[in-house]
């Protein structure tokens, strides 16, 4: 009998990574580390390093972006595999997707982070101005566009907090969970054959 797969993913896909793995595995752990050590880049590595630890003979599939430096090599170890994408939004739209906003100069909105965006904004980059906030964002972004995943209702009255905050309005764009599943099922195929 294959041992059960341990599944280390981003919280900000949790919800969608769920509602994936309904019914499709039964035969993983899933676990998901906190979105906003994203602003701390070797905490992530750290927090990774020590879940992994805890788990040294479990194949691990890591759904997970280019989030740290130490990211291909944590994927290298034996029994290991990682979804192949450079960051949380590209691995839910796909490439090409995630390339047009990009070219856009859109700021993308994943669900999970429209529900912490002061906490993003104000607490993690200290923007608590929202105009020193919407000149920033205006500088280096042309709009701002909510990525709405169908797996929780689209937070109106936030977007409309974040419209506000930012000066800017924020569009929404719906991709289908269908990417981020064959992102899963293709590195679940890599732990499969080993």
């Amino acid at each position: 009998m294959k041992p059960r797969i341990l599944v280390v993913c981003c919280s900000v896909l949790e919800k969608e990574l769920r509602a994936i793995m309904k019914n499709r595995r039964a035969d993983v752990d899933l676990v998901f580390p906190d979105s906003m050590l994203h602003m701390h880049p070797e905490r992530l590595h750290r927090e990774m390093e020590r879940i992994l630890a805890e788990h040294p003979a479990q194949p691990c599939l890591i759904v997970y972006g280019d989030c740290h430096a130490h990211m291909e090599h944590m994927e290298r170890a034996p029994h290991r595999s990682r979804t192949q994408g450079v960051n949380c939004a590209e691995l839910l739209m796909g490439k090409e997707c995630y390339r047009d906003l990009r070219k856009e100069r859109a700021f993308l909105f994943l669900p999970e982070w429209t529900e912490r965006w002061r906490e993003v904004f104000q607490e993690e980059l200290g923007f608590s101005d929202g105009a020193l906030a919407g000149e920033f964002m205006r500088e280096t972004r042309k709009k701002l566009v909510y990525l709405d995943t169908g797996i929780v209702p689209v937070p109106i009255e936030t977007l409309e907090d974040i419209s506000r905050f930012f000066g800017m309005p924020v569009e929404t764009v719906r991709p289908t969970l269908d990417h981020l599943a064959n992102a899963v099922e293709t590195a679940l195929k890599r732990l499969d054959r080993e």
